[in-house]
């Protein structure tokens, strides 16, 4: 193998997954099987599909944590295998299920995501009023120095959803060409999603940055420029919510079910039960 060659972006990338399969080791079955699929500059995609259907590799993938067994993954018609992982990794800004929540202070945790920044407060803060995780530091006992846990003396513990709002503006310090957010709303409440999202996409067009995002909520993937539906590693379907809607196949499906989920009314329900299970929906 040639030894990986030096690679630096000046706009952000055309992303082209040429039939990309991948299978994990000692195994025959493919998690992805000649998937194609391009990403245009600037555009917000979302993938869905059931569990299993190779959404988490695909992003893997494309972070070069795993290699594909078969195909090629492009940035600009350069093979990032060939990439040096360190020119690779400052293309990309990443947020896994996984995520890490440090017991330093909020400040710290945030700004760990651009390192040269993790003094500059200012921009921290910037960059915190976007995401909305700011109206929380200012509800903490030392704002921005707050320690995050309670492995130390007035550590303040935070709640799923926090720390994944703390995750979620962590990523956000690196303005990257290419923005990945593995199921990065989940833990939000449906107010503290609607406010990152919104902020987010309006903030991606004005720096034509890419976002690929995976999500089970589909009040959140309506919002995208274009949805890919997986299905046994490959793709299924693909196009904007409301052309996935008139195809009326398994995107169609999966929606409705979803909504339906929100919208049944049974006595038992409060009317400010409902009506907030009717803005999840319209979100």
């Amino acid at each position: 193998m040639d030894r990986p060659q030096s690679f630096k972006l000046h706009t952000t990338p055309h992303i082209e997954f040429q039939n990309v399969s991948f299978h994990y080791p000692g195994t025959d079955k493919p998690v992805l099987d000649n998937l194609n699929l391009t990403i245009k500059p600037g555009e917000a995609v979302a993938l869905v599909g059931d569990n299993g259907a190779g959404k988490t590799t695909l992003v893997k993938l494309l972070a070069g944590l795993y290699e594909p067994t078969g195909g090629r993954i492009l940035f600009n018609d350069v093979d990032i295998k060939t990439i040096n992982r360190q020119d690779l990794r400052a293309c990309l800004s990443v947020v896994f299920q996984d995520f890490t929540i440090y017991h330093l202070s909020v400040a710290d945790n945030v700004g760990l995501g651009q390192v040269e920044d993790v003094d500059n407060l200012a921009y921290i803060q910037a960059v915190a009023e976007r995401s909305g995780l700011d109206q929380l530091v200012q509800t903490f006992p030392h704002q921005y120095e707050t320690i995050l846990g309670r492995w130390f003396e007035r550590g303040h513990e935070l709640s799923g959803g926090q720390r994944q709002l703390v995750a979620l503006t962590r990523a956000l310090m690196r303005e990257a060409p290419v923005l990945i957010l593995d199921e990065p709303s989940a833990a939000l409440d449906v107010h503290a999603e609607q406010h990152f999202f919104q902020q987010l996409l309006d903030r991606q067009r004005a720096l034509t940055q890419s976002v690929l995002f995976i999500s089970h909520r589909f009040a959140t993937v309506r919002r995208a420029d274009r949805i890919v539906v997986l299905e046994q590693g490959q793709v299924l379907e693909q196009g904007t919510h409301d052309e996935l809607m008139r195809l009326n196949q398994r995107y169609a499906e999966m929606f409705t079910l979803q909504a339906e989920q929100y919208l049944i009314q049974p006595a038992t329900l409060s009317s400010a039960t409902v009506a907030l299970s009717t803005e999840a929906v319209a979100l």
